[in-house]
């Protein structure tokens, strides 16, 4: 089929590039309507209690530390089975979260066994504005530090030997995260044009197969 050809074809079968391109239209706004978000990352780092043996309360990883704050990130996000991404990098918005927060052990291990081998906490949030991102992050550091001193109370573990927790770092970033509407809508017309004139060429196609007779104002053009 020839561009004249085809041009005369999208003419005759105006219906469909009109459907086209309401679809078209349809699926842009869409796309381009989601207002940007805004999203933080922070970590709350587990600190063994100091002594005149151990003055360094980040000298090396410990197991213990580890497993409490494992132990607290469950009593924050509940009981619900925790998502493994396949990397520990990986981020809310990234997985399409628009409005929401998580509380995890950065988990380094591969398919087929977990491996935590940091006493952190990775807090991540995502809200619609900017303030709203700053207050949720703030609400979850302090959750996790209640409910590690309820941990340590329960267990009837003496103030001297507490386990504490600081944020890293103590001042965190808010990113705006949003695409381009201009890639967007780019995008959004190719395949939409390419659509609609993979559907003007099947029909055509079929048309010729089965002999329907071209209408006579556009024959007498061709």
């Amino acid at each position: 089929m020839t561009p004249w050809e085809l041009i005369l074809t999208m003419l005759r079968r105006w219906p469909v590039v009109l459907a086209g391109l309401l679809c078209t239209g349809a699926l842009a706004f869409v796309l381009t309507s989601g207002d940007d978000v805004y999203w933080s990352r922070t970590e709350v780092v587990f600190l063994a209690p100091t002594s005149r043996v151990n003055p360094n309360s980040l000298s090396a990883p410990s197991e213990d530390l580890i497993i409490t704050a494992g132990a607290v990130a469950k009593m924050v996000t509940g009981p619900d089975a925790t998502l493994k991404y396949a990397s520990p990098d990986a981020n809310l918005v990234g997985i399409g979260v628009r409005d929401g927060w998580s509380v995890r052990l950065p988990d380094y291990g591969g398919q087929w066994a977990p491996h935590f081998n940091r006493q952190v906490l990775v807090v991540e949030v995502v809200a619609p504005d900017r303030e709203s991102a700053v207050a949720r992050q703030q609400e979850l550091v302090d959750r996790i530090a209640q409910e590690l001193d309820a941990l340590q109370r329960n267990a009837g573990v003496a103030p001297v030997n507490d386990i504490t927790v600081t944020v890293n770092p103590e001042t965190s970033t808010v990113y705006e995260v949003g695409g381009s509407k201009v890639r967007t809508l780019a995008m959004t017309a190719v395949l939409g044009g390419g659509a609609t004139l993979a559907v003007i060429v099947l029909l055509e196609y079929r048309a010729r197969r089965r002999g329907t007779p071209i209408p006579r104002e556009f024959s007498a053009i061709a």
